[in-house]
């Protein structure tokens, strides 16, 4: 099975010293692999009572249904994050936020 990552359009980087490539990613992308990492940390209920509400600069936004799940959210966000970037094949989420 193919990464997303492999997927996703690689765009040219005009530099003086050498060209560069960079991968970019869209919301509706980190959104959905944010939703899928949920699913397998925590299964069908997680998925229900967390919800990713806002994506830029690095920074992706989790809504959660209580206190209970943004507590562990918060503490398992390193993991989370690392499930996300393996995905997209590039650390595209830097920080993880929560909220109620």
């Amino acid at each position: 099975m193919r990464r997303i990552g492999d997927m996703m359009v690689i765009m040219p980087v005009a530099s003086e010293a050498k060209a560069r490539k960079t991968v970019t990613a869209d919301e509706k992308t980190v959104f959905f692999l944010a939703e899928k990492a949920v699913s397998e940390l925590y299964g069908v209920r997680g998925r229900e009572n967390v919800t990713p509400r806002y994506w830029k600069s690095g920074k992706l936004f989790l809504s959660c249904r209580s206190p209970l799940w943004a507590n562990e959210l918060w503490i398992t966000r390193d993991a989370l994050r690392g499930r996300i970037n393996d995905e997209l094949g590039y650390e595209g989420v830097k920080e993880i936020k929560t909220s109620e």
